[in-house]
């Protein structure tokens, strides 16, 4: 009996060692972790003088972990899985190094999709969107340009510094310092701060932003148009006259 269990027990040992030295490698890529979804772009992509004279195979290594690494496709796409967290470097290659781009404060299991463009022997990023855990994915600081919608009883939607901005109840807190605003004082031209995430694209043009957080910092700053809200202070000289409401149309006074 004890000499069934002594090999029992061996026998899990060696497991647990071919276990460490196939996937237990700390430093390795991991199946969790943060991803990567890249698009390569440029009129040079592909070429014989990106790619070197032997026209390799374009290829993409993190530089803190060589182990992760992938090769661009013929469209220009490449991911990569398990990249560590906090800051990473990743090295473009066509048989010569080609460029080199940083990503910092990445937060664990974030999802990262990134427009590369390379041209002119150079890297450059184009745009970069981050999906994940965690609140402070994203953040928006501009004025409200459009209200595509703004109801209490479901999503609203704002446009915001270009970005179509998604408030949902439950979800988003919107306030003005410490008191609490509703989504029906969010009017164009109202400076804001906006925390949220990246929702996944879908068939729209523009992918959306799910807020988690809306502020409002300092007043509306109202377009030179007709319909906008004024006040008319004046009178006689001893009476105060305050008159309050929209500019509904412009009269052009005709000399007589």
């Amino acid at each position: 009996m004890k000499l069934k269990q002594i090999r029992f027990v061996a026998v899990v040992a060696v497991l647990a060692l071919r276990l460490a030295a196939c996937g237990g490698n700390p430093a390795g890529p991991s199946a969790g972790g943060v991803r990567l979804e890249g698009t390569v772009v440029g009129s040079t992509f592909g070429a014989a003088s990106v790619r070197s004279t032997s026209a390799a195979a374009m290829t993409v290594v993190v530089l803190e972990n060589p182990a992760i690494t992938t090769t661009v496709g013929a469209d220009g796409r490449f991911t990569l899985r398990g990249l560590p967290e906090g800051t990473f470097t990743l090295i473009f290659s066509g048989g010569v190094e080609v460029g080199r781009l940083t990503f910092s404060e990445v937060k664990p299991n974030q999802a990262l999709t990134v427009t590369v463009s390379l041209t002119g022997g150079s890297v450059t990023l184009i745009e970069e969107r981050r999906n994940g855990i965690g609140h402070g994915d994203l953040e928006i600081e501009g004025r409200v340009e459009q209200v595509i919608v703004a109801t209490t009883a479901g999503d609203s939607r704002f446009v915001i510094a270009g970005k179509t901005v998604i408030a949902r109840p439950g979800q988003t807190a919107i306030r003005e310092g410490n008191r609490a605003r509703s989504v029906t004082e969010l009017l164009v031209g109202q400076q804001v701060h906006v925390k949220g995430v990246w929702l996944p694209a879908t068939t729209a043009a523009a992918q959306e932003v799910l807020a988690w957080e809306i502020k409002l910092q300092g007043g509306v700053q109202v377009p030179d148009q007709p319909g906008r809200a004024c006040m008319i202070n004046g009178g006689r000289a001893g009476e105060g006259i305050e008159l309050e409401g929209r500019v509904a149309a412009a009269l052009t006074r005709r000399s007589r």
